[in-house]
């Protein structure tokens, strides 16, 4: 998948909420930068207010790679529900994928859009 391709696919699966009519407002940038890399920041306010905020950051060189990256949801107020993240903690995490939540930080892979696409028949 090409870089142009990926961020077609984050694209679409953002007007799909949108269609669905689920959302108040959208926010979406992408930047493509030089070495085959890009920036997505995606705010997407949902219609009971709460908050869906995405960062990426992709290389691309040999295929997509996901370099840096933060799904963080939170209810109107802003109290985080979760947020799924490869930040570098201290202490130390068994792996750099984990998952945030009120309850306290566990190691997790954040849910893959494609796998969901499959389950729904791509809708």
């Amino acid at each position: 998948m090409s870089i142009s391709e990926y961020l077609s696919s984050i694209r679409g699966a953002i007007e799909r909420i949108d269609t669905y009519g689920f959302t108040e407002s959208i926010i979406f940038q992408e930047e493509i930068r030089a070495g085959k890399q890009a920036i997505i920041r995606a705010e997407i306010v949902l219609v009971d207010g709460s908050r869906l905020i995405i960062r990426e950051y992709i290389g691309s060189k040999y295929g997509i790679e996901k370099l840096s990256y933060a799904y963080q949801y939170q209810d109107r107020e802003g109290v985080l529900i979760f947020r799924y993240d490869n930040a570098a903690h201290k202490p130390k995490l068994e792996m750099a994928e984990h998952k945030h939540s009120p309850d306290g930080i566990i190691v997790a892979t954040p849910p893959d859009s494609h796998s969901a696409d499959e389950n729904t028949g791509g809708r």
